[in-house]
């Protein structure tokens, strides 16, 4: 090989090592703020977690009861035996073919 093509390919693998190391650095700089701000658990001072567990029953209980209640204003249309693309391709074919019998 010549001069120049070592040059080259050493220049060539700085850079890339260059990139690679200034991606891990972010990386590692992404993880460490992650970390740093990241939101605590609340701390378990709260007396009544079976009465939070009751209103939330009692809550989920009264949306399934209204949404129960609901009329639905749009019910969906039956299904078509044939899609409106498979009518079309068919009557092409038939059209193509001339009169049957």
């Amino acid at each position: 090989m010549t001069s120049e093509m070592i040059l080259a390919l050493q220049l060539a693998g700085v850079g890339m090592a260059l990139v690679f190391g200034a991606i891990l650095l972010l990386w590692a700089g992404m993880a460490a703020l992650a970390r740093i701000t990241a939101p605590r658990p609340p701390s378990a001072d709260r007396t009544e977690p079976d009465e939070d567990r009751l209103r939330a029953a009692a809550a989920a209980a009264a949306l399934a009861v209204v949404r129960a209640r609901q009329m639905h204003a749009f019910p969906l249309p039956p299904t078509a035996l044939v899609s409106a693309w498979q009518a079309v391709r068919r009557s092409a074919q038939l059209r193509q073919r001339g009169p049957v019998r």
